[in-house]
C-alpha cells in the first residue's frame, strides 16, 4: 500500500493569498478608475459610495448671475471696453496730416472716439478754414480730416466767390454748425447710422459777412417748391369759395379774406408738408391770431407767388448747388421740413454722383 502525500503547507498558503489579492483588485478597480478621472471618492458603509465635487480649478471663472426662479443661472458677461488699436490711431493721424497738407485750416486733434459703431480714431476740432480772411466756425465742430479738406475747398471755390459776387463782401463766420453725434438718421431707432456718427458730416445754419450782414438758411431761402404747391392749392380753394359766395348773393366785399381748411397739406414724393410749415409760409392774417384756421388774403397770396427770389435766396441756392460736386450728400430746405433751417453736408461714398436736394 502506497502512502498518500499531503500538500505542501507553504504552497497552499501562497495560492490562498493570490486568490484574495485578485478579489481585492477586482473590487478596487472602479475606485481607481474614478481617482484617475479626478473624482474624490470615499467609501462609507457597505454598498454605499459618497461622491464629492472635483477640486476647484486655480483659474478664475465668471461668477453666476442670479437667475429668476425656474431659470438657469448664466455666467456674468464682462463688458468689453471700446477702444481703437494703437496702430489704427497712428495710421489715421498720419493720413490726416497728409490730407490736410494743402489746406489752410486751424484744427485741434481730439482723443479717439469709439462707442459701438460710432466714432473714429483721429477726430479733429475744426476752428477755421481759409485765409485772407479766414472763415471761423462758430461753434467749432468735431469732424474727420477728409471733411476739413472738403470744407476748405468748398469755401475757396464756391462760398467766397459767390459772397463777393452777390454782396461785395467775403464770409467770415459759419454759424450754427454741428459735427459728430452718435445717432441714427433723424434719430430714428430703426434707421441706418447717420454720417454724423462717424464725424463725416456737418450741419450749417447761417453765414456772417465781413460787412456785418448775416444770412440764415431758415429765413433767407424763401419759398420751397412744396411751399409754392401748398400756396397755389390754398389760393385755388379761397378763390372757389369767394366765387361760390358771390353766386349766392352773399357779401361780395369780403371775398379776399377766406378761411381755409387746415386739411390742405399736399405731399411731394411721399413727404408730407406739416401744418406748422404751411402756416409759417402763409401771409399773416389781418385779423390777428385765430383759434381756428388761418385766414388767407387772396391779393397778398397772389403777390407772394409772383415775387422773384431775393439776393439772399439766390446766394443760398448757389452755394448749396456748388456743394453738390464736392460732397456725397447735400440737403437743404427743399429736401424736407427737418432741413428747412440748415444745410447738411456729408462725405458718404456713392457709386456715381452725389445726392443733392
Amino acid at each position: 500500500m502506497k502512502r498518500r502525500e499531503e500538500p505542501i503547507p507553504a504552497l497552499s498558503a501562497g495560492l490562498s493569498h493570490a486568490l484574495v489579492a485578485g478579489v481585492v483588485v477586482l473590487v478596487m478597480l472602479p475606485v481607481v478608475t474614478k481617482l484617475y478621472r479626478g473624482e474624490i471618492v470615499s467609501l462609507g458603509p457597505a454598498s454605499q459610495v459618497t461622491r464629492t465635487a472635483p477640486a476647484a480649478s486655480s483659474s478664475p471663472k465668471p461668477a453666476a448671475v442670479a437667475a429668476a426662479p425656474g431659470e438657469e443661472a448664466k455666467p456674468e458677461i464682462q463688458e468689453i471696453k471700446d477702444e481703437w488699436p494703437a496702430e489704427d490711431i497712428a495710421r489715421a493721424k498720419e493720413q490726416c496730416m497728409h490730407v490736410l497738407s494743402a489746406s489752410a485750416a486751424e484744427i485741434e486733434y481730439q482723443d479717439p472716439i469709439k462707442k459701438g459703431e460710432c466714432g473714429l480714431p483721429a477726430p479733429v476740432l475744426l476752428k477755421s478754414v481759409g485765409s485772407s480772411p479766414k472763415v471761423v466756425f462758430d461753434p467749432p465742430v468735431q469732424v474727420n480730416c477728409a471733411m476739413v479738406a472738403a470744407l476748405d475747398k468748398w469755401v475757396k471755390t464756391t462760398l467766397q466767390p459767390k459772397a463777393r459776387e452777390r454782396f461785395k463782401s467775403p464770409v467770415v463766420r459759419i454759424m450754427g454748425g454741428s459735427g459728430y453725434s452718435c445717432r441714427n438718421i433723424y434719430n430714428l431707432p430703426n434707421a441706418r447710422l447717420s454720417q454724423h456718427a462717424l464725424a463725416n458730416a456737418i450741419d450749417i445754419g447761417a453765414f456772417s459777412f465781413q460787412n456785418g450782414k448775416t444770412i440764415g438758411v431758415l429765413k433767407g431761402w424763401g419759398l420751397t417748391g412744396r411751399d409754392i404747391v401748398a400756396r397755389k392749392k390754398v389760393l385755388a380753394e379761397a378763390k372757389a369759395k369767394a366765387k361760390a359766395a358771390k353766386a349766392k348773393g352773399e357779401d361780395a366785399e369780403t371775398p379776399k379774406a377766406e378761411t381755409v381748411s387746415a386739411d390742405a397739406t399736399p405731399t411731394k414724393k411721399g413727404k408730407q408738408v406739416t401744418q406748422a410749415s404751411l402756416i409759417s409760409t402763409l401771409p399773416k392774417s389781418p385779423l390777428g391770431k385765430s383759434k381756428t384756421a388761418p385766414v388767407v388774403n387772396i391779393a397778398e397770396m397772389e403777390k407772394s407767388l409772383a415775387e422773384k427770389p431775393t439776393s439772399e435766396a439766390l446766394f443760398l441756392r448757389s452755394i448749396h448747388g456748388g456743394a453738390c460736386s464736392g460732397f456725397g450728400t447735400v440737403l437743404g430746405p427743399e429736401a424736407n421740413d427737418p432741413h428747412r433751417n440748415h444745410f447738411h453736408l456729408d462725405l458718404i461714398p456713392r457709386r456715381s454722383h452725389s445726392f443733392c436736394e
